[in-house]
């Protein structure tokens, strides 16, 4: 519906693939745009949390105003084109070969995409970035570090040069 609710009062998962995506189109550092949220419970899609300075976190974009995604605007989303896979996908999920919704705290009014096809694409493309997101968080996990230490460390498995 692209009314940016979720985009005003949720904290913006973000795994390193949507972290090079958006530095590519942004031209901004990673640690300009990435920060953390810690002291989680659960978490609605999977994302893995990380060891950032022996606290578990979850990896998001860095909140703006309250919890408002940076790169939210009155116009909208300014990185609509690369914006994270959780963004693209939300909030539906595939089950049993099925789009259905999930139903999403920000969401007021049930509705459908009117292509469904792309989401099914994104939504197969998230499930592959988040396993791959998984084994890089186990590998640090092993370790762990600061914020900085963890995009260099996540971002170099997830484009090796």
């Amino acid at each position: 519906m692209r009314c940016g609710v979720c985009c005003l009062i949720f904290g913006v998962c973000v795994t390193p693939f949507d972290i090079i995506r958006i530095a590519k189109a942004t031209g901004k550092k990673p640690i300009e745009f990435v920060g953390m949220m810690s002291g989680v419970a659960k978490v609605e899609r999977g994302e893995p949390t990380v060891l950032i300075d022996n606290h578990p976190a979850l990896i998001i974009l860095r909140w703006g105003l309250g919890r408002m995604c940076p790169f939210y605007s009155e116009a909208g989303c300014v990185i609509y084109d690369d914006r994270p896979m959780v963004c693209r996908t939300y909030p539906f999920m595939v089950k049993k070969g099925k789009l259905i919704d999930t139903q999403s705290r920000a969401c007021q009014v049930c509705w459908r995409p009117e292509d469904e096809s792309g989401y099914r694409k994104d939504i197969k493309q998230h499930t592959k970035e988040l396993k791959a997101y998984r084994k890089i968080a186990d590998e640090w996990n092993k370790k762990g570090g600061s914020l900085e230490e963890f995009l260099a460390f996540a971002l170099e498995r997830a484009h090796p040069r």
